[in-house]
């Protein structure tokens, strides 16, 4: 099955202020890489060569940071969201280009150890479902996305950022919850489901709620359950932790040697 990528990267990123108010928080250097470039690593472990980036108001730095993607070894186009009203919304604006299974990671996500987009590959590959969404254990679902899932993975229900009581329909055999990461694959029907999916209790297009609407229609998702890290690189704690978790898997001299390599590919 041939994937294509897609990198929502068009939210204002309020969370890193001062940082985001002069440059997009996807651009925030982890050990000298911008956490869109983390992104665009692990769709090439993937084996993703074409990705579309999703930009919006004074994303501009982006385009100029990623160009074609050639020095990444990656085919870059970019599509335009006039507004950011939600992820559901900027999913929607690839609905004319994209025709194929595609790979959606947030700009600003962060996932260790990278291959284990292949365990969410591999599942879609083998259900062939509407949706696949990488999941991981939380104990507080507030401000998240959240999962139940049968024994395969099948999911049988979702909400989008749960009031209490809402989530305790949610938790686990554990005690916990399962909450989204910022990694889905998807089939392109899922752009007839974003299209009627109306805006959320924030006034945004969730696709939390274009999938459940999906599955509440007989279609089917699948959640696998991430055994590594993942941190939304879009406010100052997350971002410390992921440089300290980095730091905790190569040395100095590794990080060092692989920006200078960049640097020649750009010569």
């Amino acid at each position: 099955m041939e994937f294509v990528g897609l990198i929502p990267a068009a939210g204002s990123g309020k969370r890193l202020y001062p940082f985001s108010r002069a440059i997009p928080k996807e651009l925030y250097p982890l050990m000298g890489k911008p956490s869109i470039e983390h992104g665009i690593d692990c769709l090439k472990i993937g084996g993703i060569k074409k990705v579309f980036v999703i930009v919006g108001h004074q994303k501009g730095a982006i385009m100029d940071y990623l160009g074609n993607g050639e020095p990444y070894d990656t085919n870059i186009s970019y599509l335009y969201q006039m507004k950011p009203k939600g992820l559901g919304h900027a999913i929607l604006q690839a609905k004319d280009w994209i025709k194929k299974p595609f790979i959606t990671l947030l700009g600003d996500s962060f996932i260790e150890p990278k291959h284990k987009i292949m365990d969410l590959i591999k599942k879609h590959e083998e259900k062939k479902p509407i949706a696949t969404l990488l999941v991981q254990k939380i104990e507080d679902p507030t401000g998240y996305g959240i999962v139940k899932f049968d024994s395969d993975g099948k999911i049988t229900k979702l909400v989008e950022k749960p009031d209490p009581e809402e989530a305790k329909e949610y938790l686990n055999d554990e005690g916990g919850y399962f909450s989204i990461c910022g990694v889905y694959v998807f089939d392109p029907k899922i752009f007839e489901y974003i299209e009627k999916t109306g805006p959320g209790k924030r006034g945004e297009i969730w696709i939390t709620d274009s999938i459940a609407d999906a599955v509440k229609n007989g279609e089917t998702a699948y959640a696998v359950q991430l055994e590594g890290d993942y941190m939304d690189i879009g406010k100052w704690k997350t971002v410390f932790e992921a440089k300290r978790k980095m730091m905790e898997k190569k040395s100095f001299e590794e990080f060092v040697a692989e920006r200078e390599a960049m640097v020649k590919k750009w010569d």
